[in-house]
């Protein structure tokens, strides 16, 4: 059955809205700018292409019809209404799978310049996660063997961020990073968000038992919370032309941390959202904005740039998602779409960068041998550290996207 512009409202006291940890109901009118700036046949391309893991996904929460997108407002409460999004007419738009007359995404102007190829570009850089006395609070450390320095993720893309800032910044690039050192963004602290994740659980449906607390608790923290005020940073303070998100990767283990085979790299662009995550009030308006904002092309276009030199420099195999998280959306093997609260929060293209699993061998040595100087053996492979190897496949493709762009 398709959605109804004229439900009726609910005589009861209508529910909370169903938004997503410490998330807020969105303001629809936002989106009032966007009336007629897309074509339907765009808008359904890019919703079933990227950004949606299937059409079934949101059934009942946005209706693609001839003219008009009928969106929910409130996926738990009919009688809250739809926003209606209507679209750009298009002579003979209809049935053309791909957007060749699309009106890609447009960062800031940047002037050519052949010395300084990123200048006035303003980057932002998100190095993932917290070190420090805070890494126990999202469960991105680990020690393997005798008399080694223990991995901290958190510790390690700041380190990649501090290169980062400072090559991008010789080359004329404006940088500010989400964080500067190894403690949180955020103001908040656990203990003051039980309360809050007990009410999410009640409303999400879910038995609110002391180990679902404490484990909510420790996500609304050191993911919700810290991501959120991240980018409240970058979307009000900074407003870049592009964001980084800086990770390393792992391969799963049973019980305790152990050593992998697997090593490999991926990069992702915002998309792939489940059922559960466009139920969400604010989540699917989240998504609604970036197609109509076609961050896509922009997101899609650095990706294919940075997968090449980011692939050059490591040299490492494409990671493949085997289920549901991940969706492939171009011919690329080492790009792929996934909906994570970084790249679907900063307002502007995100590439999201997840090098290395650190519970491999080689990797594992590498970071042990820390920041060194000149080149290092590694399994009969003269390396540069790690650090610098993972920031020089970033800044590589960097000027080459912009040297071509320009």
């Amino acid at each position: 059955m398709g959605l109804n512009c004229s439900a009726q409202e609910n005589p009861q006291a209508p529910p909370s809205p169903n938004v997503a940890r410490l998330g807020s109901y969105p303001d629809w009118s936002q989106l009032e700018k966007f009336q007629r700036t897309m074509t339907r046949s765009e808008f359904a391309w890019l919703l079933d292409h990227c950004y949606a893991r299937n059409n079934k996904e949101y059934s009942g929460l946005i209706e693609v019809q001839y003219d008009r997108a009928l969106i929910a407002k409130q996926s738990n409460h009919p009688g809250a209404g739809y926003f209606i999004l209507w679209f750009k007419a298009r002579a003979h738009d209809e049935g053309k799978a791909e957007t060749y007359w699309r009106d890609t995404y447009v960062m800031n102007d940047v002037p050519a310049n052949s010395h300084r190829p990123l200048q006035d570009v303003k980057i932002a850089i998100d190095p993932g996660h917290i070190g420090g006395d805070w890494v126990q609070w999202d469960d991105r450390h680990f020690a393997l063997g005798v008399n080694t320095i223990e991995v901290r993720e958190g510790e390690m893309t700041l380190r990649v961020a501090k290169i980062l800032e400072r090559d991008l910044t010789a080359l004329g690039a404006i940088v500010q990073l989400t964080r500067e050192d190894n403690n949180p963004v955020t103001a908040l602290r656990p203990e003051q968000l039980s309360a809050e994740a007990r009410n999410y659980l009640l409303r999400k449906r879910m038995i609110p038992s002391s180990k679902a607390i404490k484990s909510t608790t420790k996500k609304m923290f050191a993911i919700s919370s810290e991501i959120r005020t991240r980018a409240e940073k970058v979307n009000q303070a900074f407003q870049p032309d592009l964001a980084l998100c800086l990770h390393f990767n792992a391969s799963p283990w049973g019980s305790r941390p152990s050593f992998r085979s697997d090593n490999h790299l991926h990069i992702l662009i915002n998309g792939c959202y489940s059922r559960w995550e466009i139920s969400e009030d604010d989540t699917r308006f989240e998504m609604v904005r970036r197609i109509l904002e076609r961050i896509y092309y922009e997101e899609l276009d650095l990706a294919k740039e940075l997968a090449e030199t980011m692939q050059d420099e490591t040299r490492l195999p494409n990671f493949s998602y085997g289920g549901r998280s991940g969706k492939a959306i171009c011919d690329n093997r080492y790009i792929w779409a996934r909906n994570l609260l970084a790249n679907r929060s900063f307002m502007c293209p995100v590439v999201f960068f997840e090098p290395y699993c650190m519970n491999h061998r080689e990797v594992h040595a590498r970071v042990q041998a820390g920041e060194y100087r000149g080149l290092r053996e590694f399994d009969g492979v003269y390396k540069k550290n790690i650090y610098q190897e993972y920031a020089d496949g970033v800044t590589a493709g960097l000027v080459n996207y912009f040297r071509r762009r320009r």
